[in-house]
């Protein structure tokens, strides 16, 4: 079973300031120093932050997974990651991947738009994606109060 989310976070702060943020080697470590309760540590494995960077993410209560950079699109300001190992592929899912893309709306304000993509065998699975979600979320809105001030 194919499933999808969808949400987008307004931010009265331009693109390319958004995008310097969300397209850049700081963004884990925004993430890890503001949300440490969402996410304890990401760790580069290989590559600089383009396509084909390998992380591995440590989140609270549960074993760290890895995470593959699959596209860094810095003139459509696009970020495409995988999970490549563990995570939700020990949970039962055949593809997570998440998406996130910086939208202009105008000079001073624009919209991070997250999409989570994912496949699983078993419907029952896909409960397991709402705090993931949720985390996302804050992580947006946490991202947008840092860039507005």
């Amino acid at each position: 079973m194919l499933g999808k989310f969808t949400e987008q976070v307004q931010i009265n702060a331009a693109a390319s300031k958004v995008w310097n943020l969300y397209g850049s080697n700081e963004f884990p470590k925004f993430v890890v120093e503001k949300l440490p309760h969402i996410v304890e540590k990401v760790e580069l494995i290989e590559g600089n932050g383009g396509a084909g960077t390998l992380v591995q993410v440590s989140l609270p209560g549960n074993p760290p997974y890895k995470e593959k950079f699959v596209l860094m699109d810095d003139e459509k300001r696009v970020k495409e990651v995988e999970i490549v190992e563990g995570g939700y592929l020990d949970l039962g899912f055949t593809f997570y991947g998440i998406k996130f893309e910086v939208i202009e709306k105008d000079e001073n304000s624009s919209f991070i738009k997250l999409t989570i993509d994912f496949e699983t065998k078993d419907v029952e699975n896909i409960h397991l994606t709402i705090p993931n979600l949720q985390a996302f979320l804050a992580i947006m809105k946490a991202s947008a109060d840092y860039l507005e001030k």
